[in-house]
């Protein structure tokens, strides 16, 4: 009975392939904001490691697609293209693109005003300027708009705040998954400098304080 019940197994999965009904793997969601596609100044107004302008869309777009499968979802916190379509931008960039507005997002990108998801134990809202969140909100906000302007409010991590800031230079302009931020384990985090820093854990001492 086992070599049959194998043999209708692999049959039944060969039929579903053939016509496309095979399940797929749920993929993975990242989150980035403020990559100001075509925003000539904002390298200078973040200082950006780019040359030029061209340099920064070029290399935005790789580490874009250097991360993000074609199966993965990205929510994009806002202030996506500052200049010209954002079409072409849109589709070459891999994943299902998720948008919420910024402030200087055009009229016809299709965005939304925020967005809530639960994923890993957490729920967290996802919105562009963390001064929008309701408050009644007592969980973890994703936000962007500070870029790196206000870093002693609004690093990657504030675990007092409950903050996690994806602007991109704050992620090494490269989206960031949702798993690797849980894995960061939030909860237990003081501050988090930028996603390439070292967390401080709640209770640990300040440096340079004697304790």
């Amino acid at each position: 009975m086992i070599p049959l019940f194998e043999t209708l197994k692999k049959a039944g999965s060969s039929i579903l392939a053939f016509f496309g009904l095979r399940r797929k793997s749920r993929g993975r969601i990242f989150l980035v904001s403020d990559l100001h596609i075509n925003h000539a100044r904002i390298i200078g107004y973040c200082n950006r490691p780019y040359r030029s302008l061209s340099e920064m869309n070029r290399d935005l777009v790789r580490r874009w697609n250097s991360v993000v499968g074609a199966g993965d979802t990205v929510y994009c916190l806002g202030d996506f293209c500052m200049r010209g379509d954002p079409v072409p931008w849109i589709r070459a960039l891999r994943g299902r693109k998720v948008f919420i507005r910024g402030n200087h997002d055009p009229p016809h990108l299709r965005a939304r005003h925020h967005s809530v998801i639960s994923h890993g134990g957490y729920t967290f809202y996802l919105v562009h300027d963390p001064c929008d969140v309701p408050g009644s909100w007592k969980g973890w906000v994703v936000h962007g708009h500070t870029h790196n302007n206000r870093m002693d409010t609004h690093p990657f991590i504030n675990g007092t705040r409950r903050t996690i800031n994806v602007s991109c230079e704050c992620t090494g302009y490269t989206p960031v998954s949702l798993d690797r931020i849980i894995s960061l384990d939030p909860d237990t985090i003081e501050r988090m400098e930028t996603l390439s820093d070292r967390p401080v854990r709640k209770g640990s001492p300040v440096p340079g304080q004697k304790g």
